[in-house]
């Protein structure tokens, strides 16, 4: 039954449609196609004639057979401004508008190149070209230099209709068709953009793979069909083990249908098969509701999502996913977001669709953004939701909140900046506080008229009411101010090669806020940045916590020192090609505000540990490090770290380090080509200091101009204990422009691989 199933996907794969995904190409200029070999036209390309009342004849020899016949002999060459013709005899009959031409027959009009034995053309009642052709080669060069060429015994061609007989088809290189399709009857419909075949074999390097009555496809771009399936081997989780401890393997299939609808909108329908639980029914929607309003917006875009299981062969429940997306601009400033995610239950993505098992919630939202740069005013309004996944526990969810930010006089030397946010906080279990928390900040910054350096003295109040449900209102009212010292420094220089923008910038800060009692209010959606590692970002911000449930207390100086060295010609958004940062700070309160619930300070140092971070970009490499120092241990007690060698999307590796003092972990991606068409990937998450493995994956990638196929197996800790993992293995085949795929095996390959590009070429 097995080799049955991987027999019938590598058979539907062959009248796939070209529809959405992937597109293989041989475009010279893109990078991923460098195992293409140079694409050849059937023969060369000439230029057709200026003039739209007369032809352009060359030949050796001229014969007028009668009145208004003529014979042209030896390297004869028509052109006009709608074909070329050459052959080595032509005979031009004018009172039947026909021409008839033999012996090594090239004929080229704006769309097709057709080689042949004999070529009779003529002109129909509208003046239209019609021609047809013995024994005939021919290419659609019309389409690019990747358009179809097969060969056939008969050729007629009108403006819009080709009709091959007894003819191949392929999407090959001229004289390289790995693969082609053979039929009794081609006819290629260049204005419904649509080819049908009757009676079509599928041959894959001489060998038949397929036969079918009737074939239909899309000539180029999207079209209604069939895309690729996806075939694949896993282990499911609920599954019982033999008696030597192993749990038997299960395998499913992926067909899927696309539809497409309109030039706006198209339909994916997929019958999915999975032995160890039966067949699953989806389907995904997806519309462009209008274009992007300026470049820096984007396209307003509606999806809807399903899938269902009537029946699950273990668990006897109906097992279902529900998924809408909606992405729309309103206006030039206003902006409507939605989502709308739900499973049937917990176990869904560990069970059914063996993805995602590391998310605990699924969110679900509203959300109209207003945004004024002009006024530098902004406004937000939210509601959230959200269902527990996997091993979720709840947690307090935004049930509304609504914001408003507006600096004044922000070019000025003295900006002003108010920001009001109301946010009504509900949490699933009923024992937990919730109510209603709202914020507001008030701050003022002073630029004084000095030079060098650049003084820059604020203040600021913060006030906070909680509108509990189980205890009293709560008020707080929290003042602060700073002082801002710049000694930044510009100049221009060179370094390895690059002449380089460098900026230094030596800061200090001050910071003042008042210490206040904060251990009874609750804590909803506040966390302590410094708890994994103190960031150089974490030590200049001077607010220790993110969110408002917590305000710490300050009256502390933050030394810092930053080098940035960019290219001097590079565009805005590049990274700078070295970035050097060092920051700590220093307290005169040996106490600061907790974030531990009923507690209202805890004991720290009078100095942070030393933040400091590289950043290294040039050329092919990449090189991030950050470290957290402890001057009392004369230690690193945290350090992450990164390097990534990347040439090209098949060709880089990256390595991710990470040491928290407690935990090791290290991460591993790349791709390593091993010829021009063959490479390697794999991906590696792994828990050094437990020696576990998170996920790892590795596969193999073969890719042509003409097909190209990538098998990839998937080994994941599947959280229920030590060495306990869950391993699934898939493949899929594309023939260029006959099968295309956007399948779970390619988003799961790039969910697990940082850097690579899934997308077959």
């Amino acid at each position: 039954m097995k080799k049955f199933l991987i027999f019938l996907v590598l058979i539907l794969s062959h009248f796939s449609i070209h529809a959405q995904g992937v597109e293989l190409t041989c475009d010279p200029d893109i990078p991923a196609c460098i195992n293409c070999p140079e694409y050849q036209t059937l023969f060369p390309i000439s230029n057709f004639s200026t003039s739209s009342d007369s032809l352009d004849i060359e030949a050796d020899q001229s014969e007028i057979l009668s009145n208004q016949n003529y014979n042209l002999t030896g390297d004869v060459k028509v052109k006009s401004d709608e074909f070329i013709l050459a052959a080595d005899n032509v005979v031009v009959d004018s009172i039947s508008k026909t021409t008839t031409a033999t012996g090594n027959v090239e004929f080229q009009d704006s769309d097709f190149l057709i080689a042949g034995d004999i070529l009779v053309a003529s002109r129909d009642d509208d003046k239209n070209l019609k021609a047809e052709v013995t024994n005939a080669n021919y290419q659609d060069f019309g389409s690019g230099l990747n358009g179809a060429n097969g060969i056939s015994e008969f050729l007629e061609k009108d403006l819009n209709i080709v009709i091959l007989k007894n003819a191949t088809y392929s999407l090959c290189p001229v004289n390289k068709n790995d693969w082609l399709v053979k039929a009794e009857n081609i006819v290629l419909n260049l204005d419904k953009n649509r080819g049908v075949a009757d009676k079509a074999i599928l041959k894959f390097y001489g060998v038949p793979l397929f036969y079918l009555p009737k074939y239909s496809w899309v000539l180029s771009g999207r079209g209604s069909g069939f895309l690729t399936p996806n075939y694949s081997t896993y282990t499911d989780v609920a599954a019982t083990q033999d008696s030597f401890g192993h749990k038997k393997g299960s395998y499913s299939l992926m067909v899927p249908y696309y539809l497409n609808l309109a030039p706006d909108r198209d339909l994916l329908l997929v019958l999915t098969y999975m032995q160890s639980r039966q067949f699953i029914y989806e389907g995904k929607y997806r519309q462009l509701i209008a274009p992007k309003i300026t470049p820096d917006h984007a396209d307003s875009l509606l999806s809807i999502e399903a899938k269902y299981l009537p029946e699950d062969k273990m668990t006897g429940l109906k097992r279902w996913l529900v998924n809408f997306e909606e992405e729309m601009d309103i206006s030039d400033k206003i902006h409507f977001s939605a989502k709308y995610e739900r499973v049937s239950d917990k176990k869904y993505f560990s069970e059914i669709a063996r993805t995602r098992t590391g998310e605990k919630s699924l969110k679900s939202f509203l959300k109209f953004s207003y945004t004024d740069y002009g006024n530098d005013l902004t406004a937000n309004v939210l509601t959230e939701d959200e269902q527990l996944v996997n091993a979720g526990i709840p947690v307090y969810t935004k049930a509304l909140e609504a914001s408003v930010s507006k600096t004044f006089n922000k070019k000025s030397k003295m900006p002003i900046r108010a920001d009001l946010v109301g946010t009504k906080f509900a949490h699933d279990t009923a024992s937990k506080e919730s109510g209603l928390r709202t914020h507001g900040v008030f701050g003022v910054t002073r630029h004084l008229n000095i030079n060098y350096p650049r003084i820059s003295p604020g203040v600021s109040v913060a006030l906070t009411n909680y509108s509990l449900k189980n205890n009293p209102n709560i008020n707080r009212t929290v003042f602060g101010s700073g002082l801002e010292i710049d000694f930044t420094i510009k100049k221009q220089s060179s370094m390895l090669g690059y002449k380089i923008n460098q900026r230094i910038t030596p800061l200090i800060r001050y910071n003042y806020r008042a210490k206040q009692v904060q251990g009874n209010i609750p804590i909803f959606d506040t966390e302590d940045k410094y708890a994994d590692i103190i960031t150089f970002a974490d030590l200049t911000s001077g607010e220790r916590y993110s969110g408002f449930d917590r305000i710490s207390n300050a009256n502390d100086v933050t030394l810092s020192l930053e080098s940035s060295s960019r290219d001097a010609n590079g565009l805005d958004d590049d990274p700078d090609l070295l970035n050097m940062r060092i920051a700590q700070s220093y307290y005169t309160d040996d106490e600061v505000v907790s974030a531990t619930s009923n507690t209202n300070y805890e004991v720290r140092k009078s100095y942070s540990d030393i933040a400091a971070s590289i950043d290294f970009a040039i050329g092919k490499y990449i090189l991030n490090t950050n470290v957290q120092f402890n001057p009392d241990k004369s230690k690193i007690v945290h350090k992450d770290s990164s390097l990534t060698y990347s040439s090209n999307a098949r060709k880089f590796i990256t390595m991710k380090f990470s040491d928290n003092g407690t935990e090791k972990t290290e991460k591993l991606y790349g791709a390593i080509p091993l010829t021009n068409s063959i490479h390697f990937f794999g991906g590696l998450d792994k828990t050094t200091s437990t020696g576990t493995t998170n996920y790892e994956t590795t596969g193999l990638a073969y890719e042509t101009c003409c097909w190209a196929y990538r098998l990839a197996h998937f080994k994941e800790n599947n959280g229920l204990g030590m060495g306990d993992y869950n391993y699934s293995t898939g493949m899929e085949l594309v023939f260029t422009g006959l099968g295309s795929t956007s399948s779970p095996l390619k988003g799961k390959i790039e969910s697990n691989i940082l850097g690579y590009n899934a997308k077959l070429r």
